[in-house]
């Protein structure tokens, strides 16, 4: 029998879930100042700092707004119907995904020089059996090692292992898109196998046309 892993969810992601609530009540509308800290904090029983965390997010994603003068507001709606199945949360991990693919294109381009000019024969070896790697072994999280986080080490670089290592839960998210369908599986697993054969022959140009390519993939894939 299969169980799928719980995941806990943290506590800024139930306080957005609890103003969500209210959207899809009707006690929240477009244009409607939140609740003052004092207020929000005493009836979902958190943290001020917990509010905080989950305002930021909101509003980096255009959810809410602080006005000149104080005061939060509810400006966006990210969705369409109330009742859709998808949750803000839902949309906010996505626009993270997407936001991070982008960041990604810009990190790793630099990052692929480096894995050119520094990865060694063992290094290749390393990756290619990452690369190859069935979809079964790509589900078990405990063995398997993304390809990207492998790559960042072979940089030999500690400052871009970390940031990829501190963006891990994202990218483990892109990765189940990803490879959730078999035919997204095998196009990742060959677009990897492509940015390797660009290694293995040293060419950085075309590595970097490859490692393009890919994060234009993942980002497609990201959307559905």
């Amino acid at each position: 029998m299969e169980h799928q892993k719980i995941k806990p969810k943290r506590l800024y992601e139930q306080v957005i879930e609890q103003i969500e609530k209210q959207y899809k009540l009707g006690n929240l509308k477009l244009g409607d100042m939140l609740p003052s800290e004092r207020e929000l904090s005493k009836e979902l029983g958190v943290s001020r700092g917990t509010l905080r965390d989950a305002f930021r997010i909101l509003e980096s994603q255009g959810v809410i707004e602080t006005r000149p003068g104080g005061g939060r507001y509810f400006r966006n709606n990210f969705l369409s119907n109330p009742s859709a199945d998808k949750s803000i949360i839902d949309e906010l991990r996505k626009a993270a995904r997407i936001d991070l693919v982008e960041a990604r294109e810009i990190f790793e381009l630099g990052m692929i020089e480096l894995v050119c000019e520094r990865a060694t024969d063992e290094d290749l070896k390393r990756l290619e059996e990452i690369a190859m790697m069935s979809k079964e072994d790509s589900t078990n999280t405990d063995k398997y090692i993304p390809f990207n986080i492998a790559l960042a080490e072979c940089s030999k670089n500690i400052a871009i292992i970390n940031f990829m290592k501190l963006h891990i839960e994202i990218l483990n998210q892109t990765i189940e898109l990803s490879f959730r369908e078999t035919e997204n599986f095998k196009n990742a697993q060959r677009e990897h196998l492509e940015i390797l054969e660009a290694i293995k022959a040293r060419d950085v140009a075309l590595a970097k046309e490859r490692v393009i390519e890919h994060l234009h993939q993942i980002k497609k894939r990201s959307n559905k």
